[in-house]
């Protein structure tokens, strides 16, 4: 016990001596400039409930013109459990208002979230083209462990000033799954603030390193992870100028998918499998189908081909749990990019390595991206098929319809037995191919108001006829 109070002391006392370090009149002078309160007002669904919920939390000017930074994970939608479960848990922002630290308050339109960092952005909105002060961003090479950051934490509404500073330190340089500068003394909650160094330069924002285990949509490896607590532990760190500038200059919009796609389904190349296959390679990708007219299949890769370098870099994935570095990587490159990929390819006579060009297209979108619909009178959401439908049940690619995202209890559909995750197929008779289809099918009934309607659906692997009485 003695000799946790004597650390303990060491500890507040290094950290007590760093803040000396630290100009902070200097820092906050310049901070309180640009560091807002992000208030949020979310809608958000899930299946047949519907609530609104409030998030208070830091953000940043990062242009001249008003757009800000901010955690945007209250309102990610894109979660693994949505897409299993074909029933959305939709976030979405009805209304966003930046308060500056001076108490001045502005409305801001949402933009969008990158789907990597979890950061979002709004954009401040103004009649009279208002300039502000905004956070500008310097890289750095490196960063030393034990090195001090700090940053500003946004207090409570009750409390003046608004921001209060912390410190932590560098605690390590990870380099896999990738490349992180990973910090201690922070929370969760400080998540996006402004990192600062001893010289008072703005190099980056918290951020967490995401666990590739936790990633993609493989349900088994989630549920094998949920009996690992260590793999729920946050790991806090840097995301540095570089990539923060690419996201300030062409912020991720809302609707707009510019991801890149190789098309493949994919399996990591473990030493086991090296092994027995006799290749010489400390990693790689082994691709286990090939998605018919995806990029891969263009440029004439195969099932059973072993993709081993990336850009002229090792593919250096030998568990299955990396994976996802790996997707993250093409993703990041962007529809529309041309991918060098070095391919092992296994003959019967041997092995033959080839040289292989991919233009990336772009990815499918996500089922929060997907168009959807809301009819007043059914009182269902539904939106449109998306890769993502096909390749979690494993659906026949004939299969065509709507996705029910939502049910109001009490309405016509859910007295009727629609359940969300239901894919309709057609609406008395008429095919319900996409969200348009579905649309004009029940918008027609406006004028006809039929007295029952029969919606003819896919669950659960098999179809079933639900009729459905209206009462207009």
């Amino acid at each position: 016990m003695r000799l946790i109070v004597v650390l303990m002391t060491f500890l507040l006392s290094v950290g007590s001596l760093s803040a000396q370090n630290f100009d902070f009149d200097k820092i906050y002078s310049r901070a309180s400039e640009y560091t807002v309160a992000v208030n949020l007002v979310i809608e958000v669904s899930f299946g047949t409930q519907t609530t609104d919920a409030k998030n208070r939390g830091i953000g940043s000017i990062v242009s001249a013109d008003g757009l800000v930074m901010f955690d945007g994970t209250p309102i990610d939608s894109e979660d693994p459990f949505s897409i299993m479960s074909g029933m959305q848990i939709s976030a979405e922002p009805k209304s966003i208002e930046v308060v500056m630290m001076d108490g001045t308050k502005y409305t801001a339109e949402f933009i969008g979230i990158d789907r990597f960092t979890k950061i979002g952005f709004c954009r401040i909105i103004t009649e009279d083209g208002k300039k502000f002060p905004y956070v500008q961003f310097k890289k750095r090479k490196s960063y030393k462990i034990g090195e001090w950051l700090a940053l500003f934490t946004l207090l409570p509404e009750y409390v003046s000033p608004q921001m209060g500073v912390d410190i932590g330190l560098v605690s390590a340089n990870i380099m896999e799954p990738e490349e992180f500068v990973l910090t201690a003394g922070f929370n969760e909650l400080e998540i996006t603030s402004i990192l600062y160094d001893t010289l008072g330069t703005p190099v980056g924002v918290l951020g967490d390193l995401e666990n590739p285990a936790l990633s993609g949509f493989d349900a088994s490896r989630m549920m094998d992870s949920f009996s690992q607590m260590e793999d729920f532990m946050p790991l806090l760190g840097v995301i540095g100028a570089e990539k923060l500038n690419k996201l300030i200059k062409d912020p991720p919009k809302r609707g707009k998918v510019d991801r890149g796609w190789l098309g493949i389904y994919l399996q990591a190349l473990t030493p086991d499998i090296a092994e027995f296959w006799n290749v010489d390679s400390e990693g790689g990708i082994i691709v286990n189908e090939v998605v018919k007219d995806s990029p891969a299949d263009s440029a004439g890769i195969i099932t059973g081909d072993i993709l081993v370098e990336l850009e002229g870099h090792p593919i250096e994935v030998n568990k299955e749990e990396n994976l996802p570095v790996f997707q993250k990587k093409i993703s990041e490159m962007g529809a529309g990019a041309a991918v060098a990929l070095t391919v092992i390819r296994r003959q019967e006579k041997g092995i033959d390595t080839l040289d292989i060009n991919v233009t990336l297209a772009q990815a499918p979108i996500s089922p929060a991206e997907a168009p959807e619909y809301e009819d007043i009178n059914f009182e269902i959401k539904v939106r449109d098929m998306v890769f993502a439908d096909y390749n979690i049940f494993n659906l026949d690619s004939d299969l065509k319809g709507v996705v029910v995202k939502e049910v109001e209890p009490g309405g016509w559909g859910a007295v009727g037995g629609i359940l969300p995750g239901d894919i309709i197929q057609s609406i008395d008779g008429v095919k319900t191919e996409t969200v348009d289809d579905a649309r004009a099918a029940l918008e027609s009934m406006d004028e006809t108001k039929p007295e029952e309607v029969v919606f003819f659906v896919w669950r659960d692997s098999k179809t079933l006829f639900i009729n459905i009485k209206t009462d207009w």
